[in-house]
């Protein structure tokens, strides 16, 4: 018998839109002029995070932010621009994952460090804000991911507990937060494979968001009530 779900909580950026890309782009675009060139090891640990840790290291590992005018105001603007001129990238699956999950009256929340602008600004132009009864970002949480404080609100917003919530992911630090809050931690790889301790962490890793939709179809997952 596989757990019973009556919620889920979406990451956004590199889960739900092809954006963690447009992050990396922007990294690029804005390291350039002052020959900064973060290595992958670095940006993947940022991922998940609130700005502000963003910028701690940043400075720790690069130098003062004053010394390059102008960098993350160019790093955010890139990714603006870009959806700008060709529309959000939304990631293969997921309209046909939120019907489905909707059709069997799962609770479904956005819970990510992003700003309230950035997000609704996607799921708006993706036409998919509808689906959605709560939204947690950054900025209403002290901690960010890897501590699972996110994720916690927005189960507080659905009214469910963390262990009939399942929470997708793509970021290591988002898995670690999922597991150590007691969540149901699904992973949808975009930017890395799991490691063994991340395996060692989830209940199911799926190559898309299509493939949940496996979760429940085979048994693995159940839904703690259908749709009214």
């Amino acid at each position: 018998m596989g757990k019973k779900v009556k919620a889920v909580i979406f990451d956004q950026d590199g889960l739900m839109f092809d954006t963690e890309r447009l992050a990396l782009e922007g990294w690029k675009a804005a390291g350039e002029p002052y020959g900064i060139r973060p290595d992958a090891a670095f940006l993947r640990e940022l991922r998940g995070k609130k700005a502000d840790r963003v910028r701690a290291a940043f400075e720790e590992r690069f130098g003062p932010v004053d010394q390059f005018p102008g960098f993350f105001e160019k790093k955010r603007q890139y990714s603006y621009d870009w959806i700008s001129r060709n529309g959000v990238p939304v990631k293969p699956g997921l309209k046909e994952l939120l019907v489905y999950l909707k059709a069997h009256g799962c609770k479904l929340a956005v819970a990510t460090a992003s700003s309230r602008q950035w997000t609704q600004g996607n799921v708006k132009g993706a036409g998919v804000d509808g689906y959605f009864d709560a939204y947690a970002y950054g900025d209403m949480v002290e901690e960010a991911k890897p501590n699972p404080a996110i994720f916690c609100l927005a189960a507080g917003m659905l009214d469910t507990e963390p262990r009939a919530c399942m929470v997708l992911e793509d970021s290591f630090n988002g898995i670690r937060a999922a597991y150590k809050g007691g969540f149901i931690p699904v992973m949808i790889p975009d930017q890395d494979e799991p490691t063994q301790e991340i395996q060692e962490l989830l209940t199911a890793s799926c190559k898309s968001l299509l493939d949940v939709i496996q979760l429940f179809e085979g048994g693995s997952l159940e839904f703690a009530q259908e749709s009214r």
